[in-house]
């Protein structure tokens, strides 16, 4: 999530609050209808039959925001409702689930396959959405800014590597951009034509930045938004650590899926579904996912962008637009 070192909680004021209750239409942490609870701020809760967790992760919030998420239990499901009216170049939360699988953590030179996938919607007010739906006119009328992500961290230490705040690497794959949000390390002169690695269908574009922990973070951009994804994404970790960007040794601690809200004038409410992670743990699988690109093939390279090549054979994909 490119998240920064976590700040005080910030108390919200009693208007603050009541306008939090009935933006999500509730009173108390339990919702009525298809969602079983709610929960704000930093807090986070966990399915009790199959222990998934959720989490508000308002981590950078000010006064006059919230951050929401409603969780249905089963089939698992959320909707992240928020509104961040000030530092519009911020992120100010990542309302996620955490994916889990056998094997992790495992060295990223052990994955023979990972393939990520969910579905989900964006719009303005508390309602959710239906699945794949998007409603571009009402985010930009709002002026949003937010994102929709899967957040990784990594790290050669094992204990390291199961926690965000001490990972040293930390990759993410965009499958949806909204008005200003843009990657650690986005330089807006870049040439695309070198820098890009497709699996599929899906076109992403890579950078890489520090945030103020320090950490490494990869963002793998994708050239459109994917409403629905499934996809094996190990080729975009195998250029990483086959490039010496980061260490095989690393070990892949933490996947999670959900959005990085930045700004938007009014309520916004994210929903999700269908998100699981399956891995397959091994001697990775050598693919082509050729060398660093030269500084000499574009007038304007961005920091640590690099380029790929094209590794359809390589993947498993079932990606729908």
């Amino acid at each position: 999530m490119a998240a920064l070192a976590l700040q005080p909680r910030l108390r919200l004021s009693l208007l603050a609050r009541l306008a939090v209750l009935l933006a999500v239409g509730l009173w108390g942490q339990t919702t009525a209808g298809a969602y079983d609870t709610t929960v704000c701020g930093q807090m986070g809760y966990t399915i009790p039959f199959n222990n998934m967790t959720f989490n508000a992760d308002a981590w950078n919030p000010d006064v006059k925001g919230f951050q929401c998420i409603s969780v249905q239990d089963s089939p698992p499901a959320f909707a992240a409702t928020w509104s961040w009216s000030s530092n519009p170049e911020m992120v100010h939360s990542y309302p996620h689930v955490k994916l889990t699988a056998p094997g992790l953590p495992t060295p990223l030179s052990n994955i023979s396959a990972l393939v990520l996938s969910a579905q989900w919607s964006m719009g303005p007010g508390s309602k959710p959405r239906p699945a794949r739906v998007v409603d571009h006119d009402g985010l930009t009328n709002d002026g949003t800014s937010a994102n929709v992500a899967f957040d990784m961290f990594a790290d050669r230490d094992v204990a390291k590597a199961l926690n965000e705040q001490t990972a040293e690497t930390e990759i993410m794959i965009w499958v949806g951009k909204f008005g200003h949000a843009e990657p650690l390390g986005f330089d807006a002169n870049m040439t695309k034509t070198c820098f890009t690695q497709t699996i599929g269908d899906a076109e992403f574009v890579l950078y890489q930045g520090h945030n103020e922990r320090g950490t490494d973070v990869f963002t793998w951009v994708a050239s459109a938004n994917h409403t629905t994804f499934t996809a094996e994404v190990s080729p975009l970790l195998q250029y990483l650590w086959r490039n010496g960007l980061v260490s095989a040794k690393s070990h892949l601690g933490l996947v999670s899926f959900g959005s990085e809200a930045y700004h938007s004038e009014g309520t916004v409410t994210f929903s999700a579904s269908e998100f699981d992670m399956d891995l397959v743990t091994g001697a990775a699988p050598k693919l082509a996912v050729g060398h660093l690109c030269s500084p000499a093939a574009s007038t304007n390279p961005p920091q640590w962008l690099f380029s790929s090549a094209f590794i359809m054979s390589a993947t498993l994909l079932y990606l729908i637009s």
